[in-house]
């Protein structure tokens, strides 16, 4: 075989552990995104605040006013 053949055979071994990882412990990843939900959602609020006022908050430059 050469060493293609060897890296997808790699990679398609990669992607069933993880998916037999994912499929194992989904109750507990549910778990912890549900905990982390109301500070991820706080985090994107923070974001989108600051970015409206930095976006649409300020005034004109100084140098248009001239």
């Amino acid at each position: 075989m050469n060493n293609m053949n060897k890296a997808w055979i790699f990679y398609i071994v990669l992607i069933v552990i993880a998916f037999v990882l994912i499929v194992i412990f989904s109750k507990d990843i549910y778990l912890w995104f549900s905990n982390k939900l109301f500070y991820l959602l706080f985090l994107v609020l923070i974001f989108a605040a600051g970015w409206v006022l930095g976006r649409f908050g300020r005034g004109r430059r100084r140098s248009a006013e001239r």
